[in-house]
């Protein structure tokens, strides 16, 4: 879900070829339009936590490149409750959170699009160290890539996989130090791993009804 700059890309690769990582914030996704980013593409989720059911992750629109997916759960765990209420876009109606948002989904991969700029979870093509970050409000938000495996490992809808993990930070959602997004590169985004500040950790599964 970024922009990349050919010039940005050049530039970084001259100024910061000494370092491990750079920044490829607020540049464009490439690549063709992902059909897992098409209307009416459903994801199954897989939330392993008590108190919630009937979650729905649904593609409702997809204009000028920018799907608009739309999130619905209904959540009686007090815990994912707290977080949830954090968030500012989420409206909660009878223990029922909805939320809509918007992503550029591509073969590329993935990218956030907020009225500040765009924010990629992740590139197919990056490597371990890439960092992307955008300010929203008073905190800045910060992705970066800590692994990509090179041999199918990751065990997701039956069978092993290869992924790009992604950990995020600056969200400062309650009892959570971090997220990590877990992508491949055909079957898009297919976990979220959910790291608490008592040092326990969940991963949430994710199917998409499509793929690359």
């Amino acid at each position: 879900m970024k922009k990349i700059n050919i010039l940005l890309l050049i530039i970084g690769v001259l100024l910061l070829s000494g370092c491990s990582s750079f920044d490829l914030s607020n540049s464009k996704l490439g690549g063709a339009q992902s059909p897992m980013g098409e209307v009416g593409n459903e994801c199954s989720v897989t939330v392993p936590f008590s108190g919630v059911q009937d979650a729905k992750v649904v593609v409702t629109d997809l204009e000028d490149g920018i799907s608009t997916i739309s999130y619905s759960v209904k959540i009686t765990n007090p815990t994912l409750l707290e977080i949830v209420q954090s968030m500012s876009d989420v409206k909660i109606e009878n223990g029922v959170a909805t939320a809509k948002r918007q992503y550029r989904i591509t073969e590329n991969g993935y990218q956030s699009v907020y009225d500040e700029g765009d924010l990629t979870i992740v590139d197919y093509n990056s490597k371990v160290g890439d960092i992307y970050s955008l300010k929203r409000g008073n905190t800045t938000i910060e992705r970066e890539v800590v692994s990509k495996s090179t041999k199918d490992d990751y065990a997701w809808g039956g069978f092993n996989i290869k992924t790009i993990n992604v950990e995020e930070k600056g969200r400062n959602l309650p009892g959570v130090d971090k997220i990590e997004f877990i992508s491949n590169h055909k079957w898009g985004m297919v976990g979220v791993k959910i790291y608490f500040e008592d040092g326990t950790s969940k991963i949430i599964s994710i199917a998409s009804g499509a793929s690359n």
